[in-house]
């Protein structure tokens, strides 16, 4: 029977769990692929580590990689410079390299993957993206064939779950926030999942093996999440419309776009149904057309079962090389990126404000789709105007809320979430 040795690094909620997942799963893996995997080593900054006490551990993460008892190292640290430093240790030493750090892969992929090959070792990192959904391996084996146009997807647990209480419960964000937070969908510091920069390095990774482009996070464009009202969520519905926390990735005319944001779908949108901590992508390739793939994104136990996934592929001698995603750069711009507009004003309660508005919008070549004007949120001489813009340049778009913010008549700053028709 074949064996393999794996040395843990970072024992947190993902890498406990991930210790746990190997200790249950090992006689079902003997069984089915005759590899016995077991944890021969584990780096954690503290220690000994509760229920592992019998497996040989350092304080210094770094020895990991030069043990003789370990074949693969599997990291679950987090962070970026720590996780470099141990991936290239390890791929200088010819061992296989594991991953869930999206962090890592969106901002070194290219060298990486250069290590990985020139030692003749596999780098895993299935975790990095979508949690418990295969979507790395959907896109380098199951798409293979195909030449992806685009893809739209939640990558973001934490956020979808906020989104899905502000409307479900009629949350404002900072409680659906910390309701995340005390169900483990959030981190103590929120900061990457609210500021969207995870679902960006997601995004990232996503576009580099769709579009065979070196994208980095610069590439993309992302938005945050903090900026959304239940009151928005609210005249969505009016409209028909849900709210999602989106990325989005599009080939046309060997141009790419790509972007993370807050966006609405309409109800009757695969991806309006992905509640709460659900991940899901949306694929439209050449040859099979749309295909969804959805399951778990946030949690330790979806990661898991993707690390270990990685660990089976390197088993049964799967070791790919992703050097071919990142040899050309990709350039990558979101000002020609079209859809409709949601806005959301709040403006003084007297004649003539929605042809002033609507003067501005014509002076765009910009029309109004749809409008609402709720007489009952009335509050001091002051009322909402709600106006879907339709099929918009982004970059026109953004002109025109800068000329529509000057107006006296426009109290606050202006709501826009876009809309996407997917």
């Amino acid at each position: 029977m074949k064996t393999l040795r794996i040395g843990l690094c970072g024992t947190g909620n993902v890498g406990f769990a991930f210790a746990e997942t190997i200790i249950k799963s090992n006689p079902l893996i003997k069984k089915n692929y005759g590899i016995d995997i077991s944890l021969s080593m584990i780096g954690a900054r503290k220690g000994k580590v509760s229920g592992l006490e019998t497996i040989p551990v350092t304080k210094d993460i770094q020895e990991v990689p030069l043990s003789d008892d370990v074949d693969v190292v599997v990291e679950l640290i987090g962070g970026i410079d720590d996780a470099y430093e141990l991936a290239k240790s390890t791929f200088n030493n010819k061992k296989h390299f594991v991953t869930a750090n999206k962090a890592l892969i969106a901002t070194h992929s290219k060298e990486l993957f250069e290590l990985a090959k020139q030692n003749n070792v596999h780098l895993g990192f299935e975790a990095s993206v979508a949690g418990g959904i295969p979507i790395i391996r959907i896109i380098r084996d199951g798409l293979m064939s195909n030449k992806i146009n685009s893809f739209a997807g939640i990558l973001n647990g934490t956020s979808n779950f906020i989104f899905s209480k502000m409307a479900d419960e009629g949350l404002p964000f900072e409680t659906a926030l910390s309701l995340a937070q005390k169900e483990g969908f959030a981190e103590p510091d929120p900061t990457f999942d609210i500021s969207g920069q995870d679902a960006a390095q997601k995004t990232s990774i996503l576009a580099t093996l769709s579009f065979f482009k070196h994208a980095v996070i610069e590439n993309i464009y992302f938005e945050g999440i903090d900026k959304v009202t239940p009151q928005d969520i609210n005249f969505g519905k009016q409209l028909e419309l849900i709210l999602k926390p989106l990325s989005v990735g599009q080939l046309s005319e060997d141009k790419i776009t790509l972007g993370s944001f807050p966006a609405f779908v309409k109800e009757k949108s695969l991806l309006a149904s992905i509640e709460n901590e659900s991940n899901a992508v949306l694929m439209n390739a050449e040859n099979v057309g749309e295909t969804m793939y959805a399951g778990p994104g946030a949690g330790a136990k979806p990661t898991s079962n993707s690390v270990l996934s990685d660990i089976i592929d390197i088993a049964t001698g799967k070791i790919f090389d992703y050097q071919k995603f990142v040899e050309s750069p990709l350039a990558s711009s979101f000002e020609n990126f079209s859809c409709d507009h949601y806005l959301r004003f709040i403006v003084s309660d007297e004649p003539g404000v929605v042809a002033k508005i609507s003067t501005v919008l014509a002076a765009n070549n910009l029309s109004i789709d749809n409008l609402i004007q709720n007489e009952l949120d009335r509050e001091d001489d002051a009322i909402p105007l709600i106006i879907v813009i339709s099929n918009s340049k982004e970059k026109i778009m953004q002109n025109t809320i800068s000329d529509l913010q000057k107006l006296p008549e426009v109290i606050n700053s202006i709501s826009h979430i876009r809309i996407l028709d997917i």
